[in-house]
């Protein structure tokens, strides 16, 4: 039982979400492959995406030029590999978390996004067809019954942007819902969670919620949920049985980012702890690719090194005194599992004393689970990310 005040606001119904996630959509058109044109999900979307014109291709490739845009959306089945590794960042440790790669792109509009360093966003590209990855991730929990098999939606996308309208997320939930060591999370800014919420089995499944400092949501999270909107969604799921989940990644260093952090952090309090599975930190971070893509954002100036992995990143003792800060702050509000993303040893040295595996919170998080690989004919490397 939740025992603190909501945030103030009145929640949302399902009804009301699935009207404001259209009417901020870009799309001016439809493409849609020959093999999902009989998908459950693509025909929730034509339905709920009524007026626009829908033409068919048989692969992102193959939709006309001028029509490979952020206004066209192309909806398809996954092909080859179905679940992956998350790729990590060689020289740094890597949580072994799974990925499921179900909408690729993203409309939100966050300057720092590393995605649009590895990602073509145009068009974004929905996977429609959740059957293949879900029975994938059942035989790996049933190969590791003794691990706990964290997987997640959103690392080439937000999970729910587009969740009102295709409805895939509830496939993982209800799908997983009876394997005790499965953690499924679904990563937003958004706060779509109103059509989740009267699932009856929930399973293991995390709502998470990407956080930041109030002033870094407001210059650089474009179209992005508010902060205490995002804690209202939050809110609304765990009353509803979920367990929540938050990541504070990117942390930049802003002038005032000891007070903005702090703020944030502060009203994390209002969750049970209990009802909090992880929380994770990762100071900003980029490949030269990325940096040519973005404006010339404040955050730029910054001092920044190359690390083993080729990605900038400040500088060791700026990093060991950001997450220091971080952690102390949510260790005096909420006691849960906080680890750091795609991290040095060092650093894990530094912040913790010592490395993960030999930490008792810290230990299902980053065990590999058994037999997680790709398979032989995915077209994927062992311990590479599999693009669906």
């Amino acid at each position: 039982m939740i025992s603190y005040e909501p945030l103030s606001g009145n929640p949302p119904d399902a009804a009301a979400q699935l009207r404001k996630a259209v009417a901020r959509l870009p799309f001016r058109r439809i493409y849609l492959s020959p093999e999902a044109e009989d998908l459950p999900a693509a025909r929730r979307a034509l339905e709920r995406l009524p007026g626009l014109p829908v033409h068919s291709a048989p692969s992102r490739e193959g939709i006309p030029e001028e029509h490979r845009s952020r206004e066209t959306l192309f909806i398809t089945r996954p092909r080859g590999g179905t679940v992956g590794r998350c790729p990590g960042s060689r020289g740094h440790l890597c949580c072994n978390y799974l990925t499921v790669d179900i909408y690729l792109g993203c409309s939100l509009g966050c300057s720092y996004c590393i995605m649009k360093s590895y990602l073509n966003f145009e068009p974004l590209v929905v996977h429609a067809d959740p059957g293949p990855a879900v029975e994938r991730i059942r035989g790996i929990a049933r190969d590791n019954p003794d691990r706990m098999i964290r997987v997640g939606s959103g690392e080439t996308g937000d999970s729910l942007e587009l969740d009102p309208i295709f409805g895939l997320t509830e496939e993982f939930i209800r799908g997983l819902a009876d394997l005790p060591n499965v953690r499924f999370e679904a990563k937003t800014k958004t706060v779509f969670v109103d059509h989740l919420l009267d699932i009856p089995d929930k399973g293991g499944a995390v709502m998470a919620f990407s956080l930041n400092a109030r002033e870094v949501q407001q210059a650089e999270e474009g179209e992005a949920a508010s902060i205490d909107e995002r804690l209202r969604a939050a809110e609304r799921a765990v009353r509803a049985g979920y367990m929540a989940a938050f990541h504070f990644d990117p942390v930049i260093a802003y002038p005032d980012w000891r007070e903005g952090y702090g703020e944030t952090i502060g009203k994390l309090g209002r969750f049970p702890a209990d009802r909090v599975a992880w929380i994770s930190l990762g100071t900003f971070r980029y490949p030269p690719a990325l940096k040519d893509r973005m404006d010339r954002r404040p955050y730029l100036y910054d001092e920044f090194v190359p690390c083993r992995d080729g990605k900038y990143r400040y500088l060791q003792r700026r990093r060991g005194e950001i997450y220091t800060f971080m952690k102390k702050e949510i260790s005096g509000t909420l006691d849960v599992p906080v680890y750091l993303c795609m991290e040095s040893a060092d650093i894990w040295r530094r912040v913790y004393g010592d490395m993960p595996l030999k930490m008792r919170d810290m230990h299902d998080i980053f065990t590999i689970a058994r037999n997680a690989d790709p398979p032989a004919d995915s077209g994927a490397s062992p311990g590479r990310k599999v693009v669906l």
